[in-house]
């Protein structure tokens, strides 16, 4: 079925290539109105020939200088055994142990059925009255 349908398609596609290469159409100039534009000449101006604007193969070394670098140089601090030593400047925290406090026994905190009831919802008229929800 599928190959069949392919098949057709292709055919199909041929048919019209073939039915739109064989027509001749012949086109008649006609002018629309009198005021159509007419464009002036093209004229070459000096910029246009310049040679130094458009060549861009020759270089003029002229332009470029040459950018020296600093010589590398070992600084103290490079070398000092102070700076690389990240343990000397890590200050070790001392903590206090930790010690049970009345709140954390204390019976009244940890009762669970002190807890308040929702009220029970209701459903009232306004919730319910077409006049009030027909409007929008």
């Amino acid at each position: 079925m599928k190959t069949t349908m392919k098949q057709l398609a292709t055919g199909t596609l041929a048919a019209i290539l073939m039915f739109v290469g064989s027509i001749k159409a012949e086109a008649t100039k006609t002018n629309v109105s009198g005021h159509e534009n007419m464009e002036t000449a093209l004229q070459i101006e000096n910029w246009m020939m310049d040679e130094t604007l458009w060549n861009t193969n020759s270089i003029n070394l002229a332009e470029f200088t040459q950018e020296t670098e600093t010589v590398l140089a070992l600084e103290a601090w490079m070398t000092d055994s102070k700076s690389w030593s990240f343990n000397s400047n890590i200050i070790a925290e001392t903590e206090t142990s930790l010690e049970i406090e009345n709140w954390m026994t204390d019976d009244t905190n940890w009762k669970v059925n002190n807890f308040e009831k929702d009220t029970e919802l209701k459903v009232e008229q306004w919730m319910i009255c077409e006049n009030i929800w027909n409007k929008y």
